[in-house]
């Protein structure tokens, strides 16, 4: 069974794949972010340097997420930088903790790109917080590099400069849903999910899939942070729902369904790709036995060729075997990487078009990854995996569209 979201329509930019470098970047000029000038230099770059940053949440409820994607970026920027790094200089991430609060990603974006004068956001980890830093970059022209946020504000032309490389929630949770109603049609499910953008973003592909099926579903927002969930696990238990899909930090899940046990009620479960962490399953996984999980990313035990590299290279590089955050962090700093390589010179705009020629590459971890004009979505699939024991059991590879 393929599991699959409709491609975007968009015709791929051709592009020039120049691996020069730009000279002394002191004597340069910076060019626009929406031309490509062949002797412009952006922000962040010195003869020796190039900075790129992200905000993600290293503190607080969300902070299992964004400190195992630092640790990935961080792990693969030092092994680039050992080989060379890019155009003769060596990439220095610098990864500022926004708490998964927007205003503080707002503030702490704002910092990267006027103090530490970043050329490109590398990444990133959480979707409310980023979110809530994406009209400031929109602004400043600054283009964000495969950062995981899937919402449905983000991955067409709408903001140009975010190039994302996962889908959106609505797509993630119609296909969870479809899998679940291919087992069977229960009378009622429930969701619980960030407030906001997230969490309509689920409920919306809920909806999709339920649409005309004679299910039941209650939706219960949740503000991240929460300390007492007795009264959303006693909500759910009294709407009898028989399957109840979350979307939540790791530490939040964890909560509820700790909870949920105390109450004595155990309906069956799925939830977002956070859930596929080895961090999460091994903190909750006795609360989690079964639960269905998006995938995102490819199994760590993949026999992918790029994947037991990936693994093998971390695992040098750090001394430990990787989490699926970790393989997050280090595929967005691959194709950050990727995209400096191939510009025509180290400026804003020529990354943007060479973030533009990427057309299924590659990366093993990821589904393929296209960009072009007008199309931001990078890829179009996801699988399905389910918590079994201590481990996560891929029951459906992340896939993509084939032509």
């Amino acid at each position: 069974m393929r599991l699959k979201r409709a491609m975007v329509a968009a015709t791929l930019a051709s592009a020039s794949m120049l691996f020069a470098g730009c000279g002394n970047a002191t004597g340069g000029s910076s060019s626009s972010a929406s031309e490509c000038d062949p002797k412009g230099v952006g922000p962040g770059v010195t003869d020796k340097e190039i900075r790129v940053g992200a905000t993600m949440p290293l503190s607080g409820s969300g902070a299992a997420g964004g400190i195992g994607t630092k640790e990935g970026q961080e792990a693969y920027y030092a092994k680039l930088n050992a080989e060379g790094g890019v155009q003769g200089r060596k990439i220095k991430p610098i990864i500022l903790d926004d708490a998964y609060d927007p205003s503080t990603a707002q503030k702490q974006m704002r910092q990267l790109v006027e103090k530490e004068e970043i050329l490109v956001v590398s990444g990133g980890e959480g979707t409310p917080n980023f979110l809530g830093a994406v009209p400031y970059l929109e602004r400043k022209k600054v283009p964000a590099i495969a950062p995981y946020a899937p919402s449905d504000e983000l991955g067409g032309d709408k903001n140009p400069h975010i190039f994302m490389a996962t889908v959106d929630y609505i797509q993630e949770f119609e296909i969870l849903t479809n899998y679940v109603l291919q087992q069977g049609t229960p009378k009622k499910m429930a969701l619980v999910g960030v407030s906001g953008n997230v969490g309509d973003n689920a409920k919306a592909g809920m909806d999709k899939a339920l649409k005309d099926k004679g299910v039941e579903l209650l939706y219960v927002p949740e503000t991240p942070g929460t300390t007492d969930f007795t009264p959303i696990a006693t909500q759910l238990k009294q709407s009898n729902a028989e399957y109840v899909f979350l979307i939540l930090t790791n530490a939040d899940t964890g909560g509820l369904l700790q909870a949920m046990s105390r109450i004595g009620y155990s309906p069956k479960t799925a939830a977002w790709a956070g859930m596929s962490d080895d961090s999460y399953i091994k903190e909750f996984g006795a609360l989690s036995q079964n639960m269905l999980v998006a995938l995102e990313t490819a199994s760590l035990t993949s026999d992918n060729a790029q994947v037991k590299k990936f693994v093998a290279d971390f695992t040098k590089q750090t001394g430990k075997a990787p989490s699926k955050f970790n393989e997050l962090g280090w595929v967005q700093a691959q194709l950050t990487a990727e995209a400096l390589k191939r510009a025509e010179s180290l400026s804003r705009g020529c990354v943007i078009k060479a973030l533009e020629s990427f057309d299924k590459f590659e990366t093993g971890i990821l589904p393929p990854v296209s960009w072009g004009e007008g199309d931001r979505a990078g890829v179009d699939a996801v699988g399905i995996g389910q918590i079994k024991g201590n481990e996560l059991v891929v029951l459906e590879e992340t896939q993509s569209l084939q032509n």
